[in-house]
């Protein structure tokens, strides 16, 4: 079933165990309306298990909830698979084994690139963000929206329009985000947990991925890079790289940002970030990937080189 609210609702209502995932390589929304969903289903008296291929980056671990966040659920039996913010099953990681072991899954997104697995679907291009049709939910299941349930709302929705600044923040992003403002939660203190708390080693990191700086096709696409060697160096781990792609995507003239991350030998995490005239979710479908028009990803085999040609040659082909 596709879109139908009063059908989940329902299946919501009968059913008791739930296994709730997001894709690998987590961020805001996917964390955030994870563990609204799983807190709400708990509020009904329901067994609401949050496993992950990835933990929760450490700008998000203050999040009400997420230190109830499992690597694992083997040996546990479910009645319903919730996956959410993830355009695909495969894109959940190793923990789709677990996943796929359960007899009904529900399928609650809003990237346009999403194949509609799973029994039932919730699927919205036109949401600012998964957590919105979260929201929609637990508005039409009846649970009373509490302040860890808002917050993990308010910050699905926060992070995935850039802070309201993207063109995706729509007037009911708005509206949601202000009913959780007026539930309790505090902007100023999530703003700073989110984006003002800081590691030397993160701060030490941009300046070794902004020195690998290049541009491409004219000065129209801005490339950054980062090698297993940089994270070692500092300390740090893969989501201390939220965000630093928006520095390359502020260039004058540039339409496109990307970020290659160095995943294993011969293996390349891309990330894309349009300024609206490139669909990049049209480029990463092409790599195996998916995401949204103005945000999308995918992994490439090869070497450094190779990958770069080929992404290249498809964001070039792509330019306006």
């Amino acid at each position: 079933m596709r879109n139908d609210l009063g059908a989940i609702c329902r299946l919501f209502r009968e059913k008791d165990r739930f296994l709730i995932a997001c894709h690998e390589n987590p961020e805001g929304d996917a964390i955030g309306s994870e563990l609204a969903l799983a807190l709400a289903l708990r509020k009904m008296g329901k067994t609401a298990t949050v496993v992950n291929s990835d933990p929760v980056p450490g700008n998000l671990a203050f999040l009400p909830a997420a230190d109830t966040v499992v690597p694992d659920a083997e040996g546990s039996a479910h009645d319903v698979a919730v996956v959410v913010d993830c355009g695909s099953l495969e894109r959940t990681g190793r923990v789709q084994t677990e996943l796929r072991k359960c007899p009904i899954l529900v399928n609650i997104d809003h990237h346009s690139t999403n194949d509609a697995q799973g029994e039932y679907c919730l699927i919205d291009p036109e949401a600012a963000a998964t957590g919105v049709l979260v929201h929609r939910i637990l508005v039409a299941l009846g649970v009373g929206i509490d302040r860890d349930i808002a917050a993990n709302i308010y910050v699905a929705i926060l992070t995935d329009t850039g802070s309201f600044r993207y063109s995706n923040a729509s007037p009911e992003a708005f509206s949601i985000a202000g009913e959780m403002v007026g539930i309790g939660v505090d902007p100023w203190e999530v703003a700073e947990k989110v984006y003002e708390t800081q590691t030397a080693g993160k701060l030490g990191l941009l300046g070794r991925v902004l020195g690998s700086l290049e541009l491409a096709a004219g000065g129209r696409v801005a490339v950054v890079t980062t090698r297993k060697k940089d994270l070692r160096d500092f300390s740090a781990t893969k989501d201390h790289l939220e965000g630093f792609i928006n520095y390359p995507r502020s260039i004058a003239g540039v339409e496109v940002a990307v970020a290659f991350r160095e995943e294993g030998e011969g293996e390349f995490r891309v990330s894309f970030r349009s300024k609206g005239k490139v669909d990049v979710s049209a480029v990463a479908a092409s790599l195996g990937g998916g995401g949204h028009r103005n945000a999308a990803g995918c992994t490439v085999q090869g070497s450094l080189d190779e990958v770069k040609n080929r992404v290249f040659g498809l964001l070039e082909a792509s330019l306006p």
